[in-house]
């Protein structure tokens, strides 16, 4: 709502010497005592009342002749009567003066002309009845005529003078009338809200019984006269009046009031529209810092690097917030002809609500065959899947966006509403101004998901390809190397005893036979340990620790199996850990810790070497860091020079893999193995 324009108060001006200027000039003077107020007030009181008497004698519009005829031939006979009494008292010649009041009223009331009439027919009743010989029209003294003519000269004198303070008096109502209207119109938000006071205002100045002001454009009917407000062409509305007004009253109108009327009510809408302009561009000032504040915090989710989850999520909230209490959707069209419910600020929807077909009528449809924002203000008679969905959950209008990313169709932003108006005519302009920033946050969480899903796909492929390399060693070099060596051993055996040399050889190459199958078994391993995939996390870690070079202390405290792919970077993280702190941290001990806190695998392995890892120069550690960053999780390496390594590593897991079931718990050091089961062995 917009304030009030201001408006400035006049003071009101006391007579000198009344003590209140002295009083408002800083206190120098006497502060007024309660009599001087009093005379202060009356003296305002009487000169209120004396303007009162003026303006009621002093009208804009004089009343009608035939009353100003009937009172001057009243006043006429009245000052005649009044004369006689006065000879007694006073001269032939000064009686005449008596005659000057009459003249006075009716030129003050009905104008020059008729006070000059006024003062001629005075002049012949005086001439009449006063001078002798009285009962003739007949002048015989010439100081009679010279008092005749001074009479005459001052009745039209006085007759001029009251009719230009008529005129005077005229102008001034005018102008309070023009200053009132001012006040009125120009100090209001809205015109036509004003136009009833401001035509009792012209009522009361015209003094007319009714006088209305219409805001449009309005014909004469046979009870009123119709003045169109006009300004530069343009109409502002309708001054009606009664059609019994009096001719100098409607040709006042025309001159006077009604082009300073439309004047001012052209500023008046002037003055509005600006205002309106004003309070609009201050409204969209609010929205934009709003959008820019929403945006900023979807932004800052985006930086954070959030997954499109919660950013889709964010941004449905921000958008709830920004268009009011209304239902938000984020859906992203699919390669089936259907949409994905990807983000919503509906609660509790069943499966079969989280994904829509296209087909039917429905914004969806109507974003995809014209990719431009669509409306549906009733979901009552269409058809479709998708309405019945709307009519389901209450949804009567709907307004659908589309999101735009990296130049395709990549979803709709839609909002619904369950009130019975439809959304408001400006829904789709707002949406579309916060989803066209939106757009760019959406491109780099959808890009930033592709990635990690690209990344997580090389790193499961690579997996199963060491997995399948493992099992080729394994069941068929391996395999035939051992079936060889079982081969050379039974020839040896066949030899007779006299082949002392060749039964020699046959052992020599036998046990090189052998230790190029345990190499071969080490590689195997290497490349995807089969414990790994057959018992689990904790036996493989356990067999890792069998063959370090160092101890090596676990705490374990893991659910039940995780998914291989996250087994196996925390398989790969441990071994190289491992192999580093014999190679290059020369640790005498090395700690491993790991379990399963928050839907992640978080390990810890802690050696005492001399410290100084860097990833930066050696493939090790980077590969490490891009296996676990590539699953969603993060690496962190502290390696301060001569206080040990510590490597930190938090993997998630999959929802559908989490859950609370049989718990492994080992504290053991690095001689043995557990199973899941909780049995050790040897």
């Amino acid at each position: 709502m917009r304030p009030s324009a201001h408006v400035n108060r006049q003071p009101v001006l006391l007579p000198p010497g009344s003590g209140a200027s002295d009083g408002a000039a800083g206190n120098c003077g006497p502060v007024p005592s309660s009599d001087d107020d009093r005379h202060v007030r009356n003296r305002t009181k009487l000169a209120n009342m004396r303007a009162g008497s003026l303006s009621r004698l002093v009208r804009p519009t004089p009343p009608r002749l035939l009353w100003g005829i009937a009172f001057a031939i009243c006043m006429i006979a009245v000052e005649t009567l009044l004369a006689y009494p006065l000879r007694a008292i006073s001269t032939e010649a000064s009686l005449s003066v008596i005659y000057l009041i009459g003249v006075l009223v009716v030129s003050t009331v009905w104008g020059l002309w008729l006070g000059v009439a006024t003062a001629v027919v005075s002049a012949l009743a005086y001439v009449l009845f006063h001078v002798q010989p009285a009962g003739r029209l007949v002048v015989a003294d010439t100081r009679e005529w010279a008092a005749l003519a001074v009479f005459l000269a001052v009745a039209v004198l006085t007759s001029a003078l009251a009719d230009l303070s008529r005129l005077r008096a005229v102008e001034a109502q005018e102008s309070d009338l023009t200053a009132e209207l001012a006040r009125l119109l120009l100090n209001t938000d809205d015109v036509a809200v004003v136009l009833p006071a401001a035509a009792q205002r012209v009522a009361r100045a015209l003094d007319l019984p009714a006088v209305a002001i219409e805001p449009a454009a309005v014909p004469e009917d046979g009870r009123h006269l119709a003045f169109p407000l006009r300004d530069r062409g343009a109409c502002f509305g309708t001054l009606r009046v009664p059609n019994d007004v009096p001719e100098r009253t409607v040709q006042r109108l025309q001159a006077q009031v009604v082009p300073s009327l439309a004047a001012l009510l052209r500023a008046g809408h002037e003055r509005a529209a600006v205002l309106d302009s004003l309070e609009a561009s201050r409204e969209r000032q609010r929205q934009l810092a709003t959008e820019q504040a929403a945006l900023g915090r979807v932004a800052t989710l985006v930086a954070h690097g959030a997954g499109p989850p919660e950013v889709f999520d964010a941004i449905t909230t921000e958008l709830h917030w920004l268009i009011g209490e209304h239902i938000t959707w984020l859906l992203r069209y699919e390669r089936d002809d259907t949409v994905s419910v990807v983000a919503t600020n509906l609660s509790d929807l069943r499966p079969d609500q989280m994904h829509w077909p296209i087909e039917g009528e429905n914004i969806l449809s109507q974003v995809w065959d014209g990719g431009r924002p669509a409306r549906m203000d009733s979901f009552e008679d269409a058809a479709g899947p998708t309405a019945a969905v709307a009519r389901e959950l209450g949804v009567r209008s709907a307004v659908g966006v589309p999101v735009v990313v990296e130049g395709r169709l990549w979803g709709v932003a839609a909002v619904g509403s369950a009130r019975p108006q439809p959304l408001p005519a400006d829904t789709e302009a707002r949406v579309a101004d916060f989803v066209a920033l939106a757009a760019i946050a959406i491109a780099n969480a959808d890009s930033r998901a592709q990635l990690a899903a690209s990344r997580a796909r090389l790193v499961a492929a690579t997996d199963q390809t060491r997995q399948r390399i493992e099992r080729d060693l394994h069941e068929g070099a391996l395999q035939q190397f051992i079936a060889a060596g079982l081969r050379l051993g039974a020839v040896q055996a066949a030899l007779p005893p006299e082949l002392v040399q060749a039964k020699a050889e046959l052992l020599g190459t036998l046990r090189s036979l052998n230790s190029a199958v345990d190499n071969l078994r080490e590689i195997s391993r290497g490349l995807h340990p089969a414990l790994l995939a057959m018992g689990g996390l904790a036996p493989a870690l356990k067999a890792l620790a069998r063959r370090s070079a160092v101890p090596v202390e676990f705490d374990l405290d893991v659910g039940r199996r995780m998914p291989p792919v996250v087994e196996v970077a925390a398989y790969y993280v441990v071994s190289e850990a491992l192999t580093n702190a014999v190679r290059y941290a020369h640790a005498s001990a090395v700690r491993v810790q790991a379990a399963t806190r928050g839907g992640a695998l978080c390990l810890s392995i802690h050696d005492d070497g001399i410290g100084g890892a860097d990833p930066g120069r050696g493939t090790g550690l980077i590969g490490l860091n891009d296996r676990v960053e590539a699953l969603g999780g993060q690496f962190t390496i502290t390696s301060p020079h001569g206080g040990g390594t510590l490597l930190s590593v938090t993997i998630p897991i999959p929802p559908a893999e989490t859950g609370a079931t049989e718990l492994v718990t080992t504290k053991a050091g690095g001689n043995g193995a557990t199973h899941p089961g909780g049995r050790s062995r040897p």
